[in-house]
């Protein structure tokens, strides 16, 4: 018989408590942040929603800031997991290209009321631009934002020096420059989705294709 691990370790079952009421406390303020936005529902109604107490909210959370960040760094966290190639699709940049065509075209479909694309979560519930208006009114929120998209270009940037190497990214430009601009793209593409701008993402997607072929 295989012994428990000590409590407070990782993989125990109090570890596993704290990280599923963490986890719900987030679902929670994700789903009331997109019905009524971020400044309007209270900690209490995020707390009933997820079917915990303020004290429960305080033991994962500094304040309400703090669940904001965490609400960001989910929503965004997902969606850029999924766009970016990742094992052994993660030698091919053009996957990565496509996978973002097919978010963004998710992304507009939910904007007209259509059925979303399956497969990838959008950055979510929450709008962009709210996510925006998080990181102006706080610096530790925007803080974490920046770092998030700092690692999402890291990532992107080895991405693109392994097709570099391969002969199948032009090799003119520095990796993480490639890697800075792609990711920057990206949310400048969601970011006009967002406010109506008509947008096809496909031919976005030959665009910045032929913009990373070799000459």
């Amino acid at each position: 018989m295989t012994p428990s691990p000590p409590v407070g370790t990782p993989g125990s079952p109090r570890d596993r408590a704290k990280a599923e009421t963490r986890q719900a406390l987030i679902d929670a303020a994700l789903a009331e942040f997109a019905a009524r936005g971020l400044d309007a529902p209270s900690l209490d109604a995020i707390c009933a929603r997820a079917g915990y107490t303020r004290g429960a909210f305080y033991v994962h959370f500094r304040d309400r800031e703090d669940l904001v960040a965490a609400v960001m760094e989910r929503a965004l966290g997902a969606f850029l997991d999924a766009i970016i190639a990742t094992g052994e699709a993660a030698h091919d940049l053009e996957r990565t290209v496509r996978r973002f065509e097919e978010a963004v075209g998710g992304i507009a479909h939910r904007r007209t009321g259509a059925r979303a694309l399956p497969g990838l979560p959008l950055p979510g519930a929450v709008p962009f631009h709210r996510i925006l208006e998080a990181c102006e009114r706080s610096v530790p929120i925007r803080e974490r934002f920046v770092g998030l998209l700092r690692e999402a270009g890291e990532r992107v940037a080895k991405t693109a020096a392994i097709g570099q190497g391969a002969g199948t990214v032009r090799g003119d430009v520095p990796a993480e420059a490639l890697g800075v601009l792609l990711v920057t793209l990206a949310l400048g593409f969601v970011a006009s989705v967002e406010v109506g701008l008509p947008f096809d993402a496909a031919s976005a997607r030959g665009a910045v294709l032929a913009l990373l072929a070799p000459a």
